[in-house]
């Protein structure tokens, strides 16, 4: 076991970020061959088609809440939340394996896949988030949740790459046998801090636990809470603006090929690579709030800057700065909220947050469109996106100062030895 000392704790936070690679493995291979694979499975049953695709949805909101209290019940009891997140890695890895061949086997063999698939990511979601802050130090938990947003953006861009090169088979192939090398390291080389078993209350469950989170979320019992859970909404909500509607507008706006649409993901990809480190790096050197504001300014700035361009070649590099500021709050946010929260409840907390922001992702859609159909186009997509930006940094102005840095909370001594 190595000894806590005072310089950053580099191999964990690599290790832990193998979580972030996890989710850049998984996500952009089934957002970019998934929905094509059921079309062809199923034929033009759009209804069906959209019964599948929401199984995701259905999951999540059932195994992320249930996933981070059965963690914290582990822990409770000693046995910590590893086994949890290993279990959703290996159900992951055999959906991901077995999903291109599950068209041979109609829609039931579909349906085994997805339900695997995603219940495996579904599952190991608020546990991960958890782990985050019991393995890692207060003081340098911006510098893993940046390592985890860095693997998570590199992970994207090289298995959409495999994808276009060598097709889908081979992707997920590769894919899940990633996954699996990501569980052993995570077997091998991560151990949780001991601490004594501590008798829960009977009839604990996850539904009581987050109804009463979310309560205290809600009445401002912790200080600054509500303001984090509504900034991280706004910045899903503007993330996954950009996801759902950069493409009809790019080509609406530029009158670009569809196909030349992937250059600004590409983009926006490259710009969270470039960021994620260093926005880690700021939170630690000056606070976690303070770099929350400065991305979402910098943020702000970039996409009113994109609202006037005229020319696409001018749009990528601010589509890479816009980036790069968004991941200042996105790696900062997490470790700020945490904070206050001690170590028996962040599962269930966690899941807590990360259920704020898919809100925030599954209001942004019909929101967007509403507002689009109002105009008429789609041409004020970055300006909306800069609307959603400076509220979110209104919110972390509510976030009082001082509150949620390192070594503040509840739990503010070091974790011991997380890493063998």
């Amino acid at each position: 076991m190595l000894a806590v000392t005072e310089r950053p704790p580099y191999a964990a936070c690599l290790i832990v970020g193998l979580g972030g690679l996890f989710f850049g493995v998984t996500g952009p291979l089934l957002s970019a061959f998934v929905p094509l694979l059921v079309r062809d499975a199923l034929g033009d049953q759009r209804t069906l088609i959209g019964v599948v695709m929401a199984i995701d949805n259905v999951l999540l909101l059932l195994l992320v809440p249930w996933a981070g209290a059965a963690s914290d019940r582990a822990t409770a009891r000693g046995r910590g939340r590893l086994p949890i997140v290993l279990g959703g890695l290996l159900l992951a890895a055999s959906g991901m394996a077995l999903f291109p061949w599950s068209p041979s086997f109609g829609l039931p063999g579909i349906l085994a896949a997805t339900v695997l698939l995603y219940g495996g990511i579904n599952l190991l979601r608020s546990p991960f988030q958890a782990v985050i802050a019991d393995l890692v130090p207060s003081k340098y938990r911006s510098l893993a949740t940046g390592s985890v947003t860095f693997q998570m953006c590199a992970g994207a861009i090289v298995f959409l790459m495999l994808g276009r090169m060598f097709g889908m088979r081979t992707a997920f192939s590769i894919a899940a046998a990633t996954v699996l090398v990501i569980a052993l390291v995570f077997a091998v080389r991560l151990r949780e801090p001991r601490v004594a078993a501590v008798e829960e209350p009977s009839g604990t469950d996850a539904v009581g636990s987050l109804a009463g989170a979310a309560w205290s979320a809600i009445a401002g019992v912790i200080p600054g809470l509500r303001a984090v859970f509504i900034a991280a909404l706004l910045l899903q909500l503007t993330f996954q603006s950009f996801t759902t509607w950069y493409a009809l507008h790019a080509v609406e706006r530029f009158g670009i090929p569809p196909g030349d649409v992937t250059i600004g993901f590409i983009a926006w990809a490259l710009g969270g690579v470039f960021g994620a480190l260093p926005a880690g790096a700021v939170g630690v050197r000056i606070g976690r709030r303070n770099a929350m504001m400065l991305g979402f300014l910098m943020m702000a700035a970039c996409l009113v800057a994109l609202d006037r361009v005229t020319e696409m070649r001018h749009a990528i590099p601010l589509l890479a700065l816009a980036s790069a500021a968004w991941t200042f709050p996105t790696v900062n946010a997490y470790p700020l909220f945490i904070e206050q929260i001690p170590r028996r409840r962040r599962g269930v907390l966690a899941a807590l947050f990360l259920l704020s922001m898919a809100l925030g992702g599954g209001i942004g859609d019909p929101l967007n469109g509403t507002l689009f159909d109002l105009f008429g186009n789609y041409r004020p997509l970055f300006l909306m996106m800069a609307g959603y930006t400076a509220l979110a940094f209104l919110a972390v102005l509510f976030v009082p100062a001082g509150v949620g840095e390192a070594d503040t909370g509840l739990d503010s001594v070091p974790a011991a030895a997380p890493i063998a």
